[in-house]
């Protein structure tokens, strides 16, 4: 279905006029679907594939096509989160062997703030840290990392912490598991508009 809607392109080869699929065409959601009333939050389990997904909310692996869409993905293999148990194997693939677990980047640890009140952030200063007029404040998991440049004194004082090649890509492959599935009864919707769409 998904190539089948493809309009077909003439391509010249060895001068030859060949008749193919455009395999770049491209189509988004339809406004009317593109909404959070059509779509439901999912979080991708360890294993799980769109072929699984589309068969658990279509009943048919073949609306596979339909989940890479919604969520805007080309390429299933770099964008669709890895097996937890394959993370390693591609860490050293693509950062050599022998390289998993070397430093990827270093992130701030902590932050500093006043002393009486915590939401106000200041810059680090030993003496007023001794004198305990700012704390160090633990840096919230939630909000994105502070990239910081290698500084063995502050690696030393726990400011700073290296962040390995390995645990990059598992957060990395992490953030891709929070997906959109699109609610059934948008389904054949969906596949009329994309047909529409694809024909133009």
């Amino acid at each position: 279905m998904f190539f089948k809607a493809m309009p077909r392109i003439t391509y010249k080869a060895n001068e030859k006029t060949i008749l193919t699929k455009d395999i770049f065409r491209r189509v988004g959601l339809d406004r009317r679907i593109n909404s959070k009333l059509a779509v439901n939050a999912y979080y991708v389990k360890d294993g799980e594939t769109p072929e699984m997904l589309a068969n658990n909310f279509y009943s048919t692996p073949k609306y596979h096509w339909v989940i890479l869409t919604v969520n805007d993905i080309v390429n299933v293999n770099e964008e669709w989160p890895k097996n937890q148990s394959l993370l390693f194997d591609y860490t050293e693939a693509k950062y050599g062997q022998g390289n998993a677990l070397k430093d990827h980047h270093y992130e701030l640890a902590y932050r500093y703030a006043l002393a009486d009140d915590s939401t106000i952030l200041v810059q680090y200063d030993a003496e007023k840290l001794a004198a305990g007029e700012i704390q160090a404040v633990a840096v919230d998991p939630s909000e994105p990392p502070i990239i910081v440049d290698y500084d063995v004194a502050a690696i030393a004082a726990g400011t700073i912490q290296a962040v390995s090649n390995l645990d990059f890509e598992i957060s990395e492959n992490e953030k891709k598991r929070q997906i959109f599935v699109l609610k059934p009864e948008f389904l054949a919707q969906f596949v009329t508009s994309y047909k529409s769409l694809m024909a133009k």
